[in-house]
């Protein structure tokens, strides 16, 4: 049996968001305002609909990525560092030959693409048959911080497209348009120094989690043993957790409830893959990337 875990190197976790709108296209905010509402991440990138804005004016974020949300009537596409050249003849129109060309130009030129808001059913969302014809993608919004339980949470497409065999990585982003809507879900990524070609290598072997508000420490292989060390302190510590193991087709492995700071998985070796959700007491969640078994 060979467990492959995207969290098998040291480093530091940074906090970073993908998936932010300006008034340069929707957003009811400028750029120098988005800027302070994400003052202290580590990471950001700034996404409006069709068009690549430009960072300009002082931040204090120290990596920030351009990006662009294409953004077709039926489903929309999040690209992070895209070449300028992918403006030339620019069209959102949604055939899966555009998105894949598009998402195509994206990954080559060293960024990554990520389905967005893929149940979001009264607009804009993917049909599972065309998030499989897609070849290219990095990953799917699994958490979109719109935050409507019923349309912002993706978990079930992404099991769908893990159990027929592709390997893509889950995603959590504000989709940040208005005040209020700013630090509802964002993405923990696991690197050794804070630099975009850092950040984007750590993005392409997804090393990172998603967090609502809770984290890991480590998640580590022993053998055919997962253990995932979770953020403690005194407070957190004595909180009550609920942990999830998911497998296969959405197949549970293992539940685990109390106040735990620790937790261990023995593989079978049949699972196809485990990953992890925890739920800290008041609802506060940590979701990791799946660890792919052979």
């Amino acid at each position: 049996m060979k467990i492959h875990n995207p969290y098998a190197q040291e480093g530091k976790w940074l906090r970073g968001s993908f998936h932010n709108h300006t008034t340069n296209s929707d957003g009811h905010h400028p750029i120098s305002t988005v800027y302070r509402m994400y003052n202290d991440y580590d990471v950001f990138a700034i996404s409006d609909h069709d068009r690549i804005t430009p960072h300009t004016g002082e931040s204090s974020i120290p990596t920030l990525y351009e990006a662009i949300e294409v953004s077709s009537p039926q489903a929309h596409m999040l690209l992070v560092q895209p070449p300028q050249e992918i403006m030339n003849g620019y069209t959102n129109e949604f055939t899966i030959d555009n998105y894949e060309r598009l998402s195509e130009m994206c990954v080559q030129h060293g960024g990554f693409s990520v389905l967005v808001h893929p149940n979001r059913y009264y607009s804009q969302y993917w049909k599972l048959p065309d998030m499989l014809a897609m070849a290219s993608y990095t990953g799917i919004e699994v958490i979109n911080g719109d935050g409507h339980p019923e349309y912002d949470i993706a978990f079930d497409k992404w099991d769908a497209v893990l159990s027929s065999g592709r390997q893509v990585w889950g995603f959590g982003n504000d989709d940040f348009h208005a005040y209020g809507q700013e630090r509802r879900a964002w993405n923990m990524v696991l690197v050794k120094e804070n630099n975009p070609q850092a950040v984007l290598e750590a993005i392409r072997q997804g090393s990172f989690y998603v967090s609502t508000g809770y984290g890991f420490e480590s998640i580590h292989v022993e053998g055919s043993t997962i253990v995932a060390k979770l953020r403690s302190s005194d407070q957190l510590d004595g909180m009550y957790k609920y942990a999830t193991l998911i497998g296969k087709y959405g197949q549970v492995l293992h539940e685990q409830t109390g106040r735990f700071q620790e937790i261990v998985y023995d593989c079978k070796g049949d699972e196809g893959y485990v990953r992890l959700a925890v739920y800290l007491e008041g609802g506060y969640g940590a979701f990791s990337q799946p660890l792919f078994i052979e």
